[in-house]
């Protein structure tokens, strides 16, 4: 049986890292490497780099998540500061709109973090309801008060 010419071929890392970037075409890069167009694609196709291409989406996805959650830390201190500056201030109607504002937006991190119980109805055999719930942490039982859409 034939052995893979691009699995053989002594710029391998660089055509799989080329083939993971998604940057350029299998054509580009068979190109750029002046390397068969079939080769390549069976390279690819074959599996042989299916596993590189793999674990880069998990770390794309990773990063993305590590980069939402440094967004929701930040936006966590930016409200207790601005809650401070409004009852610092002495401004009740200051003070209540950073919490409605900060109340909204617990209500969307929550969501999002797939933390709130929810109660969703769906109808089984002979048109009776059927519920699911969801676990809700403690931490968010804490806060839930604050918001008005919520109910535990």
């Amino acid at each position: 049986m034939a052995k893979c010419s691009i699995c053989q071929h002594p710029k391998r890392k660089e055509i799989d890292k080329a083939l993971v970037s998604g940057t350029a075409s299998i054509r580009n890069i068979a190109s750029q490497f002046t390397i068969s167009y079939d080769a390549l694609f069976r390279h690819v196709k074959n599996g042989h780099i299916k596993a590189k291409i793999e674990k880069a989406a998990v770390a794309q996805e990773k990063a993305e998540a590590e980069d939402f959650l440094t967004h929701l830390q930040n936006k966590k201190i930016r409200f207790n500061e601005m809650a401070k500056e409004a009852k610092d201030s002495g401004d009740p109607h200051l003070e209540l709109k950073v919490y409605q504002v900060e109340s909204k937006f617990v209500e969307m991190e929550g969501k999002a973090l797939g933390a709130f119980k929810e109660k969703v109805e769906h109808t089984g055999k002979n048109g009776a309801p059927i519920e699911h719930q969801i676990n809700v942490p403690e931490e968010v039982k804490k806060v839930a008060h604050l918001l008005p859409n919520v109910k535990l």
